[in-house]
């Protein structure tokens, strides 16, 4: 029974080692709303500016979270506004990638939120010939993660606060500002566990795919290498572990043309690849054409691909 205690405790040990929290990047939170409340339940808030108090309040709520590890907002607006693109030194309309902005702060999903609805409805009881009137302040929010690999939304969750108010002609409440991001605060909260339930069975789900190791020579090494649109080191590359499966791989250097290529990874691979600078000469362009066994695609230099194990 004792042995069988230790290994539970080691078990569990080893699961809270391998099981990093997902960093996160808050994007923004939009605003998303048709019908307003009354006047007395919030209708004076306006929708936008208590939209714009939600990405703080997701903010506060990440922190509470032992699985999420939150990079600062600051940091990741001052990136994106560095990958904005220019015309002749001005900015331009053109908004950023924040895809690229996420990698370069190491983030696994880049978060957002929308308010759905901030109205007010109305519920009459009739009980025994007496009439009792409530009014009902209702918030939802929707929040969505985003891979910070490709931009796909990889998992959603709502949330819902309410208050239900009697008013009469005697007596009624006029909420305030503060009443309003009470129910915003509470829907947020009831949403992220839903997030983060979503997130950490997506990534059980990836953690538990085969993987493979690949192998990443080029004819003029040192070249960077990207997987996925990620920097993962430069050539030569050994014993690189990837996931099984399809995967876009990209190799570029000063002076040499970019090479992208999607490939199907079923086994452990070798890739060698002949680079070709942006300008050469008719015997160079002839000598890196006859090591070349695939076609080559639009002049681009192909792959030399063959299994590890064939070595």
């Amino acid at each position: 029974m004792k042995m069988k205690m230790v290994l539970l405790v080691l078990l569990v040990s080893a699961v809270s080692v391998l099981a990093a929290p997902f960093r996160v990047a808050l994007m923004d939170f939009e605003d998303q709303t048709g019908v307003r409340p009354d006047e007395k339940l919030g209708g004076a808030i306006q929708p936008g500016a208590l939209a714009a108090k939600g990405v703080f309040i997701m903010g506060k709520g990440l922190l509470n979270q032992d699985n999420f590890t939150l990079i600062d907002r600051r940091d990741f607006m001052t990136q994106m506004e560095r990958l904005r693109p220019t015309d002749m030194g001005k900015s331009t309309p053109t908004k950023p990638s924040f895809i690229q902005a996420a990698q370069a702060l190491g983030a696994d999903v880049v978060l957002r939120g929308s308010l759905q609805s901030f109205s007010s409805g109305r519920n009459v009881v009739n009980q025994g010939g007496y009439k009792t009137d409530f009014s009902i302040l209702s918030l939802r929010v929707s929040l969505e993660a985003l891979d910070a690999v490709d931009g796909a939304v990889i998992a959603m969750a709502d949330g819902v606060a309410s208050e239900k108010i009697r008013q009469t002609d005697q007596t009624y409440t006029e909420l305030s500002e503060e009443d309003a991001i009470g129910l915003l605060d509470k829907a947020i909260a009831q949403a992220l566990p839903q997030l983060e339930s979503a997130l950490t069975k997506r990534q059980a789900k990836l953690d538990s795919r085969p993987k493979i190791k690949l192998n990443v020579t080029t004819s003029a090494d040192p070249a960077l290498i990207e997987i996925d649109g990620i920097l993962v080191g430069t050539s030569p590359i050994q014993g690189l572990e990837i996931y099984q499966g399809d995967h876009v791989l990209t190799i570029g250097k000063p002076g040499y043309r970019d090479i992208t290529k999607r490939i199907l990874f079923a086994q452990d691979t070798a890739i060698e690849v002949p680079m070709m600078r942006t300008e050469l000469s008719a015997e160079e362009m002839k000598d890196i054409l006859e090591k070349i066994r695939l076609n080559v695609i639009a002049g681009d230099p192909g792959l030399v691909i063959h299994n590890i194990s064939d070595n």
